[in-house]
């Protein structure tokens, strides 16, 4: 553990300094609105079985703290007009022991569920490096697991896996092991360099033809009701039968598993939604085959992209072939952030496919003290309705985490039957594609919650134009400067002008500095309207003391 002061470690030396990739940017975005929801810290659970020194395990782990300059990176955003990302020469570890045996099983089970949940809700500061944690529990009788939790902004699921497979080669070698040192990683910025490089004229173009058809947002789930997410999770496993026989039909057809599973996901959504014309996230590999060694690189390389499909009622091959086509001419262009594509029409879905690929080691630990006998994973997102799906010849599994105020637990739990049976159907030799059709929508158009009788607009929502207040006037000359926006109206909202979370940060700042008052960003992600937003102004204004506008106030 790294017992030097805070201060200390976050004025160690800087190594390097450059912008954020698309999906940092996104990342940023939803951990500045809600830093305490618990999204976008994954934690991966690794069961070892046999004889673990924890105090090698720790010192590999320094190791590659100082190997991989992701894991001494820190995220600055209020400083210049971009964000940006610092590598520190050195960060600590953040390393704990627990010693959980002589304690039943069910106990175990019971207190690694509560562990990943409070860790979920420890945020960290992305400030600070470094941005992961380490835990190391001892179950008794040579049974341990390593818990490793992390922010996503700085590593996918690929990268997090190449990292404990060079840990746990590092714990090889100070055993005994004859195998040579880990060779020097390509760092992270020379993928950043990359993004810089790309002429995005072309791929703007490209996404604004793909998502032309789309008219209305694709919505899966209903408005929340206010209060903080409520999630919770079901599972589906297909029968060993159906996932070798999916394999297969990839094979004979020339698709991906992942192009299966988004082609089975869209008939279902065709038939909850009432529509033909489908749209959902999904995630993309994002490691550019022209980059040399970048299947080797550690750092966020992914990105959340629309995947849109027109679900037709025909033969089945051409139609499945025509979405790996699809697919594989977004994979040239996928490096463009979400709010660019979406920028002015909002959210355009929210029903999220991940699609996981976690190569967590296996085979190298045969020279070990110990063995990697099981994986688990801990992740959510801020969508509503995320699948996360794991996809081979031995298995198909998916997991589906929600929003319980969003979409019910029936629901979910049906919505995941009928992709299992879809799944099935289409694995099973069928010459066409699952029928849809209008009549088939089971819960199409999903009833938004009505608001309460005599309840104000949504803070989120346009309001009337009215007359201008004081604060409203002088917030608005802060929005027309950071947005370089002529005359706002008092009706306005932050975000349909362009407003993202940097943005949101550097008004609230401004705002702030104006009124010599603090409050936290969230306020501006809560009330995005105006005339909303400067009405909790004039009522902080009315009740809080005021600071000193020159000492830096955090977020």
């Amino acid at each position: 553990m790294d017992n030097r002061p805070l201060e200390s470690r976050r004025r160690s030396a800087i190594e390097n300094i450059y912008p954020l990739s698309p999906m940092q940017e996104g990342l940023l975005f939803h951990s500045i609105a809600t830093p305490d929801e618990g999204v976008y810290v994954p934690q991966i659970v690794l069961q070892l079985r046999g004889a673990v020194d924890p105090q090698i395990m720790h010192d590999c782990w320094s190791e590659m703290v100082s190997r991989h300059a992701v894991l001494r990176t820190t995220f600055h955003w209020e400083e210049r007009d971009e964000p940006f990302q610092v590598v520190h020469s050195d960060a600590g570890l953040a390393w704990s022991q627990l010693d959980w045996s002589g304690i039943d099983v069910e106990e175990q089970q019971a207190r690694l569920a509560t562990l990943l949940s409070t860790n979920r809700r420890q945020a960290f500061d992305l400030k600070t490096a470094p941005l992961i944690r380490l835990q190391w529990i001892d179950y008794g009788g040579e049974n341990s697991r390593l818990v490793l939790q992390y922010h996503h902004i700085i590593l996918d699921g690929w990268s997090a896996g190449r990292i404990v497979e060079d840990a746990f080669r590092t714990y090889q070698r100070r055993c005994g092991s004859s195998r040579p040192p880990l060779p020097a990683p390509r760092p992270y910025a020379d993928y950043i360099a990359w993004l810089k490089s790309r002429k995005r004229e072309a791929t703007r173009a490209f996404w604004t033809d793909y998502t032309a058809k789309i008219e209305v947002p694709c919505r899966m789930t209903r408005d929340a009701t206010g209060g903080e997410a409520d999630f919770s999770s079901h599972h589906l496993s297909c029968d060993p039968a159906v996932s070798t026989q999916a394999a297969k039909l990839c094979r004979d057809m020339g698709i991906t598993p992942n192009t299966l599973l988004q082609a089975a996901l869209a008939i279902v959504i065709a038939r909850k939604t009432g529509s033909r014309h489908v749209v959902f996230g999904a995630t993309t590999a994002g490691r550019p085959p022209e980059l040399q060694g970048v299947e080797n690189m550690v750092g966020l390389f992914i990105n959340t992209l629309p995947v849109c499909i027109d679900v037709e009622n025909g033969s089945l091959a051409p139609w499945l072939q025509t979405l790996q086509q699809r697919q594989s001419a977004c994979a040239e262009h996928d490096y463009l952030p979400l709010r660019e594509i979406q920028a002015g029409r909002g959210d355009l879905f929210d029903c999220l496919l991940v699609f996981e690929n976690y190569p967590v080691p296996r085979d190298i630990t045969a020279e070990a003290t110990f063995a990697v006998t099981g994986v688990e994973v801990d992740e959510w997102t801020h969508y509503p309705l995320t699948l996360f799906a794991v996809a081979d010849a031995a298995k198909i599994s998916i997991s589906a985490r929600y929003d319980r105020r969003r979409i019910a637990e029936q629901e979910t739990e049906a919505f995941l039957h009928e992709l299992g049976a879809t799944i099935g159907e289409m694995a099973g030799g069928i010459a066409t594609v699952p029928h849809v059709s209008a009549a088939d929508a089971r819960t199409a158009n999903l009833a938004k919650p009505a608001l309460p009788s005599g309840t104000e607009t949504p803070n989120d929502q346009p309001l009337p134009a009215t007359a201008w207040t004081e604060t409203e006037e002088r917030i608005a000359r802060i929005w027309a400067e950071v947005l370089k926006v002529e005359a706002p109206r008092n009706s306005d909202n932050f975000f349909d002008l362009g407003g993202h979370s940097l943005l949101a940060a550097r008004v609230v700042n401004r705002v702030r500095r104006e009124f010599a008052i603090s409050f936290p960003v969230k306020v501006l992600f809560d009330r995005p309207v105006l005339a909303a937003f400067a009405a909790f102004i004039d009522a902080l204004k009315a009740t809080a003391a005021p600071v000193d506008e020159h000492n830096a106030i955090e977020i």
